[in-house]
């Protein structure tokens, strides 16, 4: 065993057993933390505006602070972007500005401090002790290269303050011991172009041991179709007379595809962030079979969740970072809905998060719906964002909805998906929805389409009963002949996130009809 693995090992057995100490005890530790950023910023505008210094208790804190989103917080955001130094928000001045991907509008410029960023790597790596600590050959990814999917650390300034993706900030701060086995750098994270930015990592995959795959999802997800099906000769060029070269040929078959397992026979962890991996378990487990999908959750906000036990469904809450508050699912559209703290949530239901911590974000809003798998510990499931529902005959369909059918199908059909949307729209009078979807082999298309149906039916009671009395028509399959998602990439920016549940029939242009 390396030195690095013996010192880590001995850190995620520390880091482990002190997250295990926390998760006994969540309540405790989200409170304390509340009136630790009570205390800290009370001096900020936000503070003085609200009496910080006179909220003695958690019930004080929900009279006194209203409920915010990035809206009600423009002013505040106006203010720093004027005067970084303002301390508006945070008595910090931010040495960045995070740019969101803009999934619900324009791309928003969030300040980010010094100690956010402590904060981020705290649950990072807390989350990564316990993968460390599930496996004891889990430790091997620090003999390797630690393949990293970033977007640029810097796009623009404002007031002299750098503009980033938080992936690729994240990354440029990342514990030293970590950064070193990290790849790749900054220049082929500012790469913005999805086609060069994908065969410079396919590059990298051919000429490095890779052991770990971690930061954009979706890209991570990209680059497996692109090796699978497209990079054969890529690979080959690049290797011909180097001592990669045997490999590569091992792993290339005849028609140019390529077996991604042979092609990266160290690789352990697939680190997943910003999606829910479900509807691609299956594709991902028969591709790389010795790899674990291990999940973590969070935004430019900050980390809420992370998975500390692998043989359990969902990631628990961080409590010790984080002051946790919840909104009922069925209230989240009211004007003034009820608020409850994490004691009160229940197995089962699901809850608009709201978050307070040391990034200046109060009662904050961040728009992701959560469904409560358990509460000892507090686990979490099924993340999708509030007003993605389509609502054709009275079913409200949602994204969570959809990735659950999406999963169960694929796991009863032992099908493989690699990318995904399903479309409602009407046709010929009739509402319906269409599943368009890229399979790594051929799939028996009705079968799939009752498997869907079927889950759907079992999570969402009004989809069974309009299906059943007729009022929304059969539900079809179409075959994407390339990667909606990619599409939507080329025209937006690279930090676009997979439409799993949309009205638009745009992404059916580029399909066939199956069933």
């Amino acid at each position: 065993m390396s030195i690095m693995r013996r010192l880590v090992s001995i850190l995620a057995r520390k880091k482990f057993k002190q997250m295990e100490g926390i998760l006994n005890a969540p309540i405790e530790h989200t409170e304390k933390k509340l009136f630790e950023i009570i205390e800290c910023q009370q001096s900020t505008q936000f503070g003085k505006e609200y009496d910080f210094q006179s909220i003695h208790n958690i019930e004080e804190w929900a009279d006194c602070i209203p409920l915010s989103t990035h809206q009600s917080r423009m002013p505040y955001l106006q203010r720093i972007y004027e005067n970084p130094d303002c301390q508006a928000l945070t008595m910090e001045t931010p040495f960045a500005y995070l740019q969101t991907s803009g999934t619900t509008g324009k791309p928003k410029h969030l300040p980010f401090t010094v100690t956010a960023c402590k904060e981020v790597s705290q649950a990072s790596m807390h989350t990564l002790m316990a993968f460390m600590m599930a496996d004891k050959e889990n430790p091997k990814i620090l003999d390797g290269t630690l393949l990293v999917f970033g977007a640029p650390i810097e796009l623009n300034r404002i007031n002299g303050i750098p503009v980033g993706y938080a992936t690729g900030v994240y990354a440029s701060r990342q514990n030293p011991i970590f950064q070193r086995l990290m790849k790749p750098g900054k220049d082929i994270f500012n790469l913005m172009d999805m086609d060069d930015k994908m065969r410079e990592y396919a590059k990298i995959v051919a000429t490095e041991r890779i052991t770990a795959l971690q930061g954009i999802t979706t890209l991570s997800l990209a680059l497996l179709r692109r090796l699978q099906n497209q990079y054969g000769s890529l690979l080959q060029d690049v290797t011909k007379g180097t001592k990669h070269e045997a490999r590569i040929k091992r792993a290339v078959y005849d028609d140019g595809k390529v077996d991604v397992a042979e092609l990266m026979p160290d690789l352990r962890l697939f680190y997943a962030s910003g999606i829910d991996t479900d509807p691609y378990r299956e594709w991902i487990k028969k591709t790389l079979p010795n790899v674990t999908i291990w999940d973590i959750y969070g935004g430019s906000e900050g980390v809420y969740a992370g998975q500390m036990y692998e043989d359990t469904k969902g990631m628990q809450l961080i409590p010790q970072l984080t002051y946790f508050e919840f909104i009922r699912e069925r209230d989240c559209e009211k004007p003034n809905p009820e608020v409850i703290p994490l004691s009160e949530v229940k197995r089962g239901f699901r809850y608009e998060i709201v978050i307070t911590n040391k990034g200046g974000y109060y009662r904050y809003r961040n728009g992701d719906i959560v469904t409560f798998g358990d509460t000892d510990p507090y686990t979490i499931h099924s993340i999708s964002r509030k007003g993605r529902v389509v609502n054709l005959s009275g079913e409200k369909l949602s994204e969570a909805h959809v990735s659950d059918a999406i999963a169960f199908a694929c796991s009863k059909t032992s099908s493989e998906v690699m990318d995904y949307s399903v479309i409602g729209l009407v046709e010929e009078g009739i509402p319906k929805y269409v599943i368009a979807a890229m399979f790594r082999e051929r799939t028996d298309p009705r079968e799939f389409v009752l498997a869907f149906e079927e889950g759907l039916k079992s999570s969402n009671e009004e989809f069974r009963v309009v299906r059943e009395t007729g009022a929304l028509g059969a539900t079809t399959l179409h075959r994407m002949t390339r990667s909606h998602f990619e599409d939507v990439v080329k025209s937006s920016h690279i930090q676009a996130k997979p439409i799993s549940l949309t009205t638009d029939t745009k992404v059916l242009e580029s399909c066939e009809v199956l069933v």
